[in-house]
């Protein structure tokens, strides 16, 4: 790397924002589609009274918020510990120019909006000691495993202490480690299922407004994919070639109508660009999608769906099981949407690389119904746990009951 030159130190002034690094003690990535979370900067009213802050002038009333589909995290800017005696930057370099800008960063430790309601029961006289005394006495195996763990990570115990006091007073000691472990497992199975699907419109009143690309799409990547709509537009049809025939057949009906450029055949064009990239991603044999080419028409799509379909929770872009089975959701859902609900399975199935059995199961676990006399699939406004039920039963195995021997 060539030599830079520092050639201003931004730091922390009133009327600038700079950057704010977020630390969460109780969170981690998951499920969720992270594209979908909002991060704003707020002021606590209570806070910046001059009452309360001739009070408290230690507390800033100065936040950051990061809220999510149904979380809200919330912390305070410039109460971090080691602020005081530690600063942070950032630094951008301009490739022409060499010079570097060092952007002083704040801090800021987040916590979930259950903590604010979870004041009153912190551990600070002796029946709250003898509370935890008793959880450990009578939690069992897997309780005392939950309480060490907190306490060896720091996290607090107030918001989870009603929880694990409840569990104590529900299972005995015999059915406790079992139980728990079954719910653990099922819980586990439940999220998986529902990271799977793809998203659902909650407005839809028929099942042509169920799935809809906008949902699983970022706007940004979809107006980049209108752009490369357009520019198939002014080749010659002849020469397309998608993941498979199904899909190109699609793209030339729509390049070759009366009106190409209408917004319906532009939306035919923008899916089964999506759908070509999905067909990439399952028949992907590599389980590493860092150097893996997804679409060839569109770098900001391929990297959208490396990003949102990779194994979650690893530090590297994996394909898994789990990847493929969401892709192929995915990729069926948008084919209900350019069908107008109802697929002719020998017609899906040709452009894929999977058993037909899994096509028709995943396409019933998305809400799809299976009509093996005319061998098609239709979409209907089914409640949604039928075909996540029905799918189910191929990751859930038997629970054994009886009791185990002592």
């Amino acid at each position: 790397m060539s030599s830079c030159v520092i050639s201003e130190v931004a730091g922390l002034k009133p009327e600038r924002d700079n950057p704010v690094l977020l630390g969460f003690q109780n969170a981690e990535m998951g499920y969720k589609d992270d594209t979908k979370m909002q991060c704003f900067r707020a002021e606590d009213t209570n806070r910046a009274t001059e009452d309360s802050y001739e009070s408290e002038p230690h507390k800033s009333s100065r936040m950051a918020l990061v809220v999510s589909e149904q979380q809200v995290y919330r912390g305070y800017l410039g109460e971090d510990v080691d602020a005081d005696r530690l600063n942070t930057y950032v630094a951008v370099r301009n490739k022409t120019t060499g010079k570097m800008r060092l952007i002083q960063v704040e801090t800021c430790t987040m916590l979930h909006s259950c903590y604010d309601e979870a004041d009153e029961r912190k551990f600070q006289n002796a029946s709250d000691e003898v509370d935890l005394t008793m959880q450990r006495k009578f939690a069992g195996k897997a309780g005392l495993r939950a309480l060490d763990r907190m306490a060896r990570s720091g996290s607090n115990l107030d918001v989870l202490n009603e929880t694990i006091h409840d569990s104590v007073q529900t299972f005995d000691d015999e059915r406790f480690e079992e139980d728990n472990q079954f719910a653990k497992g099922k819980l586990e199975r439940e999220l998986m299922l529902a990271s799977i699907k793809p998203p659902r419109n909650p407005k839809a009143q028929t099942p042509a407004e169920l799935y809809q690309i906008e949902d699983m799409v970022s706007e940004v990547v979809l107006r980049q994919l209108k752009t490369v709509a357009l520019d198939l537009m002014q080749k010659d049809p002849e020469t397309l070639s998608m993941a498979n025939i199904y899909l190109t057949n699609k793209v030339k009906a729509a390049l070759q109508s009366k009106e190409p450029d209408s917004e319906e055949n532009i939306e035919v064009i923008i899916t089964c660009l999506v759908m070509d990239a999905l067909c990439h991603l399952i028949e992907l044999r590599s389980r590493s999608l860092t150097l893996a080419k997804l679409s060839t028409f569109s770098k900001e799509l391929d990297a959208e769906l490396k990003r949102t379909f990779a194994q979650a929770n690893h530090h590297k872009q994996l394909k898994t099981k789990h990847t493929e089975h969401k892709a192929l959701s995915h990729y069926l859902a948008l084919a209900f949407a350019l069908e107008k609900c109802v697929l002719l399975v020998d017609q899906i199935h040709a452009g894929l690389n999977i058993p037909k059995n899994d096509l028709v199961k995943f396409a019933v676990f998305i809400g799809g119904t299976y009509n093996s006399t005319k061998n098609t699939l239709t979409l209907r406004m089914t409640d949604d746990s039928e075909g996540k039920n029905s799918l189910g039963r191929s990751f859930v195995g038997k629970r054994r009951f009886g009791r185990g021997k002592k």
